[in-house]
């Protein structure tokens, strides 16, 4: 295997989107500025905000288990494990590699299916978009935010509605996923053999059958409620993360700003980047605290602080989940390609699907 090129592609698209907005998010920004700012920092807001961030991935784990239920209960601690693994890759390669490489560290740490763990990542993705645009749209009725503030010449209106058309699309074709499945197979397997050659059009339909069959835990409408449940405390912990945050710099930011700001970079984090949305992130934050009139030397502090407390802490740990269960980021790397590459030459009929074992 040729592992120069498992990552290329993917990290030069990152390089090509990530450079310019480091430049601009940079762009007039003394760096002794920047570590003044950063020394300024009660120290006390600081600790909060680093618990506030390392509170999430318990959460998260408990989400997954709900999402995961239909494969026996399993415990939280792998999940939890998996979870911290999956979110340091994701600071360390590219391509949102994380998410493959948790799926895999779950199937190692619990004996789940890897295309359930895969699924049901995908599926809270999906939750914790609903539920970030569930805020920012909450906060705009609640009269905290204008929807003719703009986002790095981005009206917020056009940004919700672009957010409406999205997550409402996926949500109508995830509750159509999860109560109508058998209708929703026969329709993907008609699509799928009339527009795609045979190889293709099978595993399409392999693929949409698994994740049929992992949706089928929220057809209960309570469990749906649980998950949702889990997916506003696990925003709500990471909110006051950003807004423990503020208080350590004294930013004069209101407290509902935590909710707008994180909400806004969470969807600017979908923009292709570098491992650890670096650039993205700090440009990001940037543009979204202008709104609140913070000029651009103290929101790049802030966002460069709030990156520190929210990318060390966390790699570090996910670094020692990897150690505890005996895994090694080369054997991660490696099954991520694998992965990958398995997915698109099944799809070409050149290749014999990976085994689950």
């Amino acid at each position: 295997m040729n592992k120069r090129s498992r990552f290329g592609w993917p990290t030069i698209i990152g390089l090509v989107v990530t450079v310019p907005l480091l430049w601009w998010s940079l762009r007039g920004i003394h760096f002794a500025e920047v570590w003044e700012f950063m020394r300024s920092a009660n120290t006390l807001p600081i600790i909060g905000t680093v618990l506030s961030i390392l509170a999430v991935y318990p959460l998260r784990a408990m989400r997954w288990r709900a999402l995961l239920s239909h494969e026996t209960r399993l415990p939280v601690l792998p999940l939890l494990h998996a979870t911290l693994i999956g979110f340091a890759i994701n600071n360390l390669l590219p391509a949102r590699a994380g998410e493959i490489a948790r799926a895999y560290a779950a199937r190692k740490l619990t004996g789940v299916s890897f295309s359930s763990a895969l699924v049901t990542i995908v599926v809270s993705r999906v939750l914790d978009g609903v539920t970030l645009f569930v805020l920012l749209a909450g906060a705009a009725a609640a009269g905290w935010l204008s929807t003719d503030a703009v986002v790095a010449g981005v009206p917020v209106g056009g940004i919700m509605r672009t957010a409406v058309w999205i997550f409402g699309l996926l949500a109508l074709i995830g509750l159509a996923g999860i109560h109508f499945p058998n209708q929703v197979l026969g329709v993907t397997s008609k699509l799928a053999s009339r527009l795609l050659r045979k190889s293709m059009s099978d595993s399409l339909i392999r693929t949409a059958s698994s994740v049929l069959d992992s949706l089928a835990v929220l057809r209960s409408w309570r469990r749906l409620g649980v998950v949702m449940a889990w997916s506003f405390l696990i925003w709500g912990v990471n909110a006051m993360s950003f807004g423990l945050c503020f208080l350590a710099f004294d930013m004069g930011v209101p407290w509902y700003g935590a909710v707008v700001l994180q909400s806004l970079v969470n969807f600017g984090l979908v923009i292709p980047s570098t491992p650890g949305f670096v650039g993205v992130f700090e440009a990001v934050t940037r543009a979204s605290l202008a709104i609140y009139g913070i000029e651009p030397g103290p929101a790049v502090s802030y966002a460069v602080a709030y990156h520190f407390c929210a990318y060390v802490p966390v790699t570090l740990l996910g670094l020692w989940s990897l150690s505890r269960a005996r895994l090694h980021l080369s054997e991660i790397q490696a099954q991520v390609h694998d992965r990958v590459s398995g997915a698109i030459q099944r799809m070409t009929g050149r290749h014999a699907p990976i085994e689950e074992a």
